[in-house]
């Protein structure tokens, strides 16, 4: 089941970053997919792993039993995961001690603006660990935006798209780093400002909304009922109280390249494979993990760690941002 056409410039990318989670020439990659992916998008996978020089084969996944399927699977380098309708068994379908590359795109054009670069990786684990050290962690912009919580003992996470060891199973292209409040810890106010995403509904703001947070939950929503009215509705019908809980702060630092900046209500952007990652946007969001109410992608905000800026005004700053030589990969890619 193979397309007629490749991207080569998706092919390219995603050697690239099969390259960057060490995939050896000569050893067996398995490309998983269904009835819901895109057939150019398996072809480009294929490609990406004979372009390395591994020995490439593509499974079709149907509602045959994972144990039978299992069964019969050669033990693979690499296992490039493109299901669209069957990916939560794909942990059955492989051996636990697989590298699987669970690639979020849904079509090759997805893949274009990509430019897989290790300094992306080194720079996830630098603000991890900026996370791991801090104490508390502020949200603020000139719109109003004024949050602060703790992290002492909260949980916190990162993604940085690659999957180099044993068991390890990386969504691609991902990049970036979050953390949990301390429980009870987050006060203070969001402002969602034009231009900004409601997330995950894909919607821009039209107008500003102010969200009050005490004692770690939503308190308030305020603004035109324009706005204010979908939003509740959105939490009402999710029908979790969960939902009004402040569950997280992510800064997305993937670096996704373009002609120009997006413009402010930029068509496609706020619904587009990465917003939620996109280099310099801050993501808070509400829920219960899985169980997502809203999530306010701010993009232009400041980010401070213990008082210092870890990004200013939608740029990342010190380790968060690229060094020379990820800028230069940027300047000429693949």
């Amino acid at each position: 089941m193979r397309s007629e056409s490749v991207d080569r410039r998706a092919v390219d990318v995603l050697a690239r970053q099969l390259e960057l989670c060490r995939v050896a020439p000569g050893r067996p990659g398995i490309v998983l997919f269904d009835g819901g992916t895109d057939l150019a998008l398996v072809d480009t996978a294929v490609h990406a792993l004979e372009a390395i020089g591994a020995l490439a084969d593509s499974v079709f996944v149907d509602d045959q039993s994972a144990d039978d399927m299992s069964a019969g699977l050669t033990m693979p380098d690499i296992v490039v995961d493109i299901l669209n309708g069957y990916s939560d068994a794909v942990e059955s379908i492989v051996s636990p001690s697989a590298r699987i590359l669970s690639v979020v795109a849904q079509c090759t054009g997805e893949l274009r603006p990509v430019v897989p670069h290790v300094g992306l990786s080194r720079r996830v684990k630098r603000g991890l660990d900026l996370l791991e050290a801090g104490q508390e962690l502020q949200v603020s912009d000139d719109q109003g935006t004024n949050l602060r919580m703790g992290l002492k003992g909260a949980r916190r996470w990162m993604h940085d798209g690659l999957a180099t060891v044993p068991g390890k199973v990386a969504e691609w292209p991902r990049g970036m780093i979050g953390s949990a409040p301390a429980v009870g810890s987050a006060n203070g106010t969001v402002v969602m400002s034009p231009g900004d995403i409601w997330l995950p509904m894909g919607w821009y703001a039209r107008s500003s909304v102010a969200l009050t947070f005490e004692g770690g939950r939503l308190v308030s929503i305020e603004g035109p009922t324009s706005e204010t009215d979908a939003i509740r509705a959105h939490l009402s019908a999710i029908g979790n109280p969960a939902v009004y809980r402040l569950d997280a702060v992510e800064i997305g630092l993937l670096w996704i390249d373009g002609p120009r900046p997006p413009a402010l209500f930029e068509p496609g952007l706020a619904d587009s494979l990465g917003v939620a990652d996109r280099y310099g946007h801050v993501v808070i969001a509400t829920g219960d993990y899985p169980t997502v109410g809203i999530a306010c992608c701010l993009r232009n905000a400041t980010v401070a760690v213990d008082e210092v800026a870890a990004v200013r005004s939608g740029q990342p700053q010190g380790d968060l941002a690229p060094d020379v030589y990820e800028q230069a990969a940027h300047r000429h890619p693949l």
